[in-house]
Parts: structure tokens; C-alpha cells; sequence
């Protein structure tokens, strides 16, 4: 039995270009918070925006949890929060 070849598959460009990808544990040694802080913000619904690989593999875009550090910047605790 004689197998085909399968034509190579067209490459997918992303929507935006991903910058590097960090683990959970990664990304709070970035933000000064513990890995077990994200995944409880994460169930919540709020803190950075984050990709899920696979239902155990979650990753954070650095570009992404870096403009989302900069969003939190106040200079007065009388600045609303988003």
C-alpha cells in the first residue's frame, strides 16, 4: 500500500505578533505575585489577558502583561480604576 504525501500545510500568521511567552510562575516573578495569585484572578475573571494552550498549559504574552502593568499605574488613590 503505497501512502500520499500530504501537501505541507499553509503557515497561519497571527492576528497580532506574539512577543515571548511566559509561564504562570514566569509571569508573577514579573509582577511581584505569587503563581497561585493569577490562577485565582484568572477564575475570576480579572487580571491580565492570558492564552490557554491546553487545559493545564496557560502562558502570558509579555507585551500584553507589560501594557497591562502600565494600565495599573496611578498617581493618586483618587484616580478611578478601570
Amino acid at each position: 500500500m503505497a501512502y500520499k504525501k500530504k501537501p505541507n500545510p499553509q503557515p497561519i500568521q497571527a492576528a497580532e505578533p506574539i512577543s515571548r511567552l511566559l509561564t504562570p510562575e514566569e509571569a508573577g516573578q514579573l509582577m511581584g505575585v505569587a503563581a497561585q495569585t493569577l490562577a485565582h484572578w484568572r477564575n475570576r475573571g480579572c487580571g491580565p489577558r492570558y492564552l490557554t494552550l491546553t487545559a493545564r498549559c496557560i502562558r502570558y504574552d509579555e507585551a500584553v502583561l507589560r501594557a497591562w502593568l502600565d494600565s495599573r499605574i496611578r498617581a493618586s488613590t483618587a484616580e478611578n480604576e478601570e
